[in-house]
């Protein structure tokens, strides 16, 4: 696939807070996520709202992904991690710094910076593709109203047909995480903490998926039989 076959997808915040890890949906093309999206999910992980949780997983992917890269290499986009299949980048587009050319919303300062994100690189990276994705249907209408070329809601369908099983990216435990564990194993290595313990205690479950905890704020990010927080 050529450079110009590669699509840019930016995603709106409601996209993360739907599916968490909606980043790794993109396979061979480029994901961008503007600071505004950043800023939003980090208001609702500290929230009582009911997505406060989706919030964290989906801040706690992009950490995993960005945590060793430099400021350049956010900005410029970076590989996916290797153990998924994808070919496409990641970046983060700091859209507050952005002139705004359009102002759709009165009342949504954060949907503006973001229509003003899309309207940027669609300029900027012609003749490549770049795609709004948002599940507002009113934020597609106007941002085809300002300008925006393509616009599209996430589909599900894209990566499987029925979506009863599509993996939300998390396991919920029933009561106390740690209640279902008997021998845990723990250590810590530069700023993560790594528990071992019996598999058969979160099975079934999948690689990188996270388990959250609502009782006690815990969340883990599994790899291989290890949980690391």
């Amino acid at each position: 696939m050529g450079d110009t076959d590669r699509k840019i997808f930016v995603l709106d915040t409601n996209i993360l807070l739907h599916e968490p890890h909606a980043i790794f949906s993109f396979k061979e093309h480029d994901v961008v996520i503007p600071m505004t999206v950043l800023e939003e999910l980090d208001r609702i992980k500290d929230s009582k709202r009911d997505v406060a949780r989706d919030a964290r997983v989906a801040i706690r992917a992009l950490e995993d992904i960005f945590k060793d890269a430099t400021p350049d290499e956010i900005s410029e986009g970076i590989p996916f991690s290797s153990n998924i299949d994808a070919t496409g980048t990641l970046s983060i587009l700091a859209d507050y710094v952005l002139q705004e050319t359009v102002k759709a919303f009165a009342d949504k300062e954060g949907d503006n910076r973001i229509l003003n994100a899309v309207l940027y690189l669609q300029n900027k990276r012609s003749p490549r593709e770049v795609v709004l994705v948002t599940k507002d249907i009113n934020m597609r209408l106007r941002a085809k109203g300002a300008g925006v070329r393509f616009v599209e809601d996430y589909r599900t369908d894209q990566l499987i047909d029925d979506v009863q099983y599509l993996t939300k990216g998390f396991q919920k435990s029933e009561g106390a995480f740690w209640e279902h564990i008997d021998e845990v194993e723990t250590k810590t290595l530069a700023s993560k903490t790594y528990h071992t313990f019996d598999r058969e205690a979160i099975d079934p479950t999948f690689i990188n998926q996270y388990l959250i905890d609502e009782s006690s704020d815990f969340a883990g990010r599994v790899a291989t039989s290890t949980v690391i927080r």
